[in-house]
């Protein structure tokens, strides 16, 4: 069964799926840190696979996580800089997001340079895309994104939405379900024949204390022997 969030406003979780909307498919390498001014909660493990958009205005910060070769025999983690999507969902239909080729580091490199992402209709035709990289200093996963939102579009920037300029997040005010992970660009070297084991161990060292408790909960039921 897929996993997948509904955004059926700027701000609110709709229940039930809304008449008008368009299914909008992530790609696995995706992490999605926040969903029209929303934070997405975390989890050391990729969340849903579908985004379900009402008709209207969306707003996007992800960032893209993949191991790239380094060379003829090394990998390691990349991630690129936190990325701003904004686009108009139209009122049905399938999308999805298309990422370029990503599978060494000249094309980290480049994408980090020229971030050519985008993001297409059912007949594979890309709908227009406002693109931006926000750029925060030493931005982790304790800072608040939504509130680095709520300043990046009060400030009329290139992917700004001007209606959630104003959306400075409330005290205990519940998070979008999904995965974020620490944004910070810095890359971990992953070498040898135990990849998943150093990746599992890296999005374990990104979680909250919560998520780490039930990841291990979890890991306790389910034994490998």
């Amino acid at each position: 069964m897929k996993k997948g969030w509904v955004v059926s406003g700027l701000l609110a979780l709709s229940v039930c799926l809304p008449v008008a909307a368009a299914t909008l498919a992530l790609t696995p390498e995706m992490d999605v840190l926040v969903v029209d001014g929303k934070k997405v909660a975390g989890s050391p493990l990729k969340g849903a696979n579908q985004l379900t958009l009402a008709a209207g205005q969306h707003q996007l910060l992800f960032r893209v996580t993949k191991v790239l070769r380094s060379g003829a025999r090394d990998q390691y983690l990349y991630h690129s800089s936190p990325q701003i999507a904004a686009f108009e969902a139209p009122a049905q239909g399938a999308l999805r997001v298309a990422l370029p080729r990503l599978e060494n580091d000249g094309d980290g490199k480049r994408f980090d340079a020229t971030p050519d992402y985008q993001i297409v209709d059912e007949n594979k035709q890309p709908l227009p895309v406002r693109r931006d990289t926000l750029q925060i200093p030493g931005l982790s996963l304790g800072a608040d994104l939504e509130k680095a939102m709520a300043e990046y579009n009060g400030a009329d920037q290139a992917a700004s939405v001007a209606a959630l300029r104003s959306m400075a997040p409330v005290m205990g005010s519940p998070a979008l379900p999904g995965a974020v992970g620490n944004i910070s660009q810095a890359s971990v070297t992953v070498q040898g024949e135990n990849v998943s084991e150093q990746m599992l161990q890296y999005w374990f060292q990104q979680a909250d204390s919560a998520t780490r408790a039930r990841f291990l909960n979890w890991a306790d039921k389910h034994p490998t022997h």
